[in-house]
């Protein structure tokens, strides 16, 4: 198998759980890839992304919760196939938080981890890390928990931690992917960002470090990071 689509069209997925799952891209997939499934669960601390992700998915038995997977994992509810996409740096107490969805992962259910990863970069990739991780900071300013992204060593460190076991590695280097040296697209983030974190105006550190980043994106681009794809089960 080369890819998750590979091996999720051998399998049924029954009951699915997508925690931070935003508009649906990632639980689209995993529908659209599935054998079979039985049900679609969002998970969002965003209430406004409710529509979008109903919208997206057009599928019988789904339903979006609002909430944090931490009091999720005080119900009763218990899935088949449990996913967290590229928000494992979003999560506070993460790897708690890994440990602790064997409450509500039924008895041979799948947890299926999609995450970007910090090291072994192309340079555009490395803009690309650069850029979230002054995100990430004024995120953190704001009260948002939000860190920079994980070396492929910590991912593995976290997923080892809290009991599960790898059965199918899957990774995209997306060493290939267009390169963007705009400054509209994810760059253009940063500043807006900026301007919610700051609006009286960014400290100057930090309006240089934006400055000598932007000169960095036009002329090295920004790539799409590599994704490391973890499908796993407890031990």
């Amino acid at each position: 198998m080369h890819a998750l689509e590979d091996y999720l069209q051998t399998h049924d997925c029954g009951d699915i759980l997508d925690i931070a799952c935003g508009g649906g891209a990632f639980t689209r997939r995993l529908v659209d890839a599935a054998k079979s499934h039985a049900s679609v669960t969002g998970l969002d601390l965003n209430a406004n992304v409710r529509e979008g992700f109903l919208e997206n998915m057009a599928e019988p038995n789904t339903r979006f919760v609002v909430g944090g997977v931490g009091e999720y994992l005080t119900g009763d509810d218990r899935f088949d196939t449990i996913s967290i996409s590229n928000a494992l740096h979003h999560v506070e107490h993460i790897g708690d938080v890994l440990r602790d969805l064997r409450r509500i992962t039924r008895p041979g259910g799948v947890v299926i981890i999609n995450e970007m990863y910090s090291d072994g970069l192309t340079p555009p990739q490395q803009v690309q890390r650069d850029l979230h991780a002054m995100i990430a900071t004024m995120h953190q300013t704001m009260g948002e928990h939000h860190r920079a992204a994980f070396t492929r060593a910590e991912i593995d460190a976290l997923v080892s931690g809290a009991g599960l076991e790898v059965e199918h590695t899957f990774r995209s280097t997306n060493e290939d992917a267009p390169v963007d040296k705009g400054l509209d697209g994810f760059a253009g983030r940063v500043q807006s960002v900026m301007d919610e974190a700051y609006p009286d105006g960014a400290p100057a550190a930090l309006r240089g470090e934006h400055e000598a980043l932007k000169a960095r994106v036009t002329e090295i681009g920004v790539g799409r990071p590599p994704a490391l794809v973890l499908v796993c089960g407890y031990a």
